[in-house]
C-alpha cells in the first residue's frame, strides 16, 4: 500500500494545493518500509491529481484540499483523509493504528488533540488546556 502527506516541514501541510514537497510512505502489512520525498514544485494542480494515480497512490493524507480535487482523487480511487493537522509522524502513527479521521489533529500519545476545562478553584477562573 503506498499513502502520501504533503508537508510543510515537519508538519502536514494546510493546504494540498499549496504544499511543496510530498512524502511517499510504502507500507506491507502495516509497516513502513519505505519511505521518499517528492517535489511538488513542478506540477499544477492537474498534474498533482494526475501523478498521485500514476505513482500507485491508495491514500492520501492532508489539510485542506478543494472539493473538486477531493471528488476527482475518489473517482480514481485514492482513499482522502482530509482536514489532518499537526506532525506528519504523529498523523501517519494514528492512520497505522486505524483511528485517523478526517478534520483529526494527532496529538502524541492519544490519538488526537482534546481541549478540556479544567476550573482553577483557588483563583476562581477557567483555565484552558
Amino acid at each position: 500500500m503506498k499513502v502520501a502527506i504533503p508537508t510543510f516541514g515537519p508538519r502536514v501541510s494546510p493546504r494540498f494545493d499549496c504544499a511543496s514537497l510530498l512524502l511517499l510512505i510504502t507500507l506491507q502489512e502495516g509497516k513502513v518500509t519505505g519511505r521518499e520525498e517528492l517535489s511538488l514544485a513542478p506540477w499544477d494542480s492537474w498534474q498533482r491529481l494526475g501523478n498521485l494515480k500514476e505513482l500507485q497512490i491508495q491514500t492520501l493524507i492532508c489539510g485542506g484540499i478543494d472539493q473538486q480535487s477531493l471528488q476527482m482523487l475518489e473517482r480514481m480511487g485514492i482513499q482522502v483523509i482530509p482536514w489532518v493537522a499537526g506532525e506528519v509522524e504523529e498523523a501517519l502513527e494514528t492512520f497505522l493504528k486505524g483511528r485517523l479521521e478526517p478534520g483529526l489533529t494527532p496529538y502524541a500519545g492519544y490519538g488526537r488533540k482534546r481541549h478540556r476545562r479544567k476550573r482553577n478553584f483557588l483563583h476562581g477562573r477557567k483555565k484552558f488546556e
